[in-house]
Parts: C-alpha cells; structure tokens; sequence
C-alpha cells in the first residue's frame, strides 16, 4: 500500500522504502520476494537483519530458488547482524554522522563500484531503536540514509514492527519516518500495519 512515491533524488536514482509488519513470518516473505527480486535483476544483496528474522528470510529465500550459501560466498548477498551495525555507528548512546559513513557508506560505495547490477538492501538497524524506544534514533538514521541515497543509487527496505507505534506518544514519530521514506506498505494479512498506515494517510 503505497504512500507516496518517488524514484530520484537529485541525480541519483534511488528508492526507499519501509515495510510495518505485525508477524516474523509475514515480514519473511515481503523481504524474502525483495530480495528474490534483486536477485534476478543481478543486483548485489545486503541484508543487516536481527538473526531469528534472516533464518526465517533466508529459508523463503532459498525456497524462491536463491541459493544462499552461494550467494555469500560469491560475494554477491552480504549479510550482516543488526545489533553489532547498530553499535558500530553509535557514539556515547547517539547515532553517528561521521561513523555511519564510515561504516554503512564506505560498505554501499564500495558495493556500487563493484556491482554490475544495482545494490539492494534490507535493514532492521531503525527496527532496533524502534524496539528500544530510541523513535529519535531511528529517524536519525532514517536522514543518514537518505543523504547517502544523495550520492549513492540503491534500493532500501526498513523493516519495522508495527507494535512500535501503538498509542498516541508514538504517532507524531511515525509520521516522521514515513516522510522519510518514497514508499510505505505492510502485507495483507498484517491487520495492524494496516490500520496505522491507513490512518497516516487519512492524516496527511
């Protein structure tokens, strides 16, 4: 269920999306058939993922015909955990400009160079923070995204719980992370999900 769309910004083609889901196994198969996608398209796959939500994507994943194990030893699927992403661009408790570029920035340029195709991402960094209450964090980090997106073209999936944004206190929060993003959706059977992007439509 779209947002609102776009597909560039300046002159740098990009697209980035987030996805509220209320289920492992629904969030599974949306990423699994974005990734399967990138796949074909010969796109180079990056997925920063807590570890229960990658084994239950990569096993759809596989079942899509992908074969995983291949895929990263051939360099073409990296896959990263979410946790040590997040510490690694964190300074004193506070998401880091400058280490976010070194890190994320420095991983995306050098994929970009080196992929005959496009680079296409998942992230769970912002689900992370969410999880935390860190709702401040997590649009910071949504900005830094986008500032690479500036610069770099890729694709981006943000993986977030719906539960995150129950009751009013959160609200305000996910209207600001969905104005970051050029695409929202949630799968059909996420009833919640649903319900919250409805409603930020019906607000905006």
């Amino acid at each position: 269920m779209p947002h609102h769309e776009s597909s560039a910004r300046g002159n740098v083609s990009t697209e980035h999306i987030i996805q509220l889901f209320d289920t492992a196994d629904s969030l599974a198969s949306v990423v699994s058939a974005f990734l399967h996608e990138g796949w074909q398209r010969g796109d180079h796959l990056v997925v920063v993922a807590k570890p229960g939500h990658w084994a239950r994507t990569s096993q759809r994943l596989e079942r899509r015909g992908c074969p995983v194990p291949q895929a990263i030893k051939s360099g073409r699927l990296t896959v990263l955990d979410a946790a040590t992403a997040v510490a690694r661009i964190t300074r004193l408790g506070i998401i880091d400009r400058q280490l976010f570029l070194d890190h994320v920035g420095a991983l995306v340029g050098r994929l970009v160079a080196e992929s005959s195709g496009s680079v296409r991402i998942y992230g769970e960094m912002v689900e992370l923070l969410a999880e935390e209450g860190d709702l401040r964090g997590a649009q910071l980090l949504e900005r830094l995204w986008n500032e690479l997106s500036e610069r770099q073209p890729f694709t981006l999936l943000c993986g977030y719980s719906a539960a995150h944004f129950i009751g009013g206190h959160a609200l305000p929060a996910l209207h600001a992370i969905c104005s970051a993003h050029t695409r929202v959706q949630t799968h059909t059977s996420d009833l919640l999900g649903n319900w919250l992007i409805s409603r930020e439509i019906s607000t905006t």
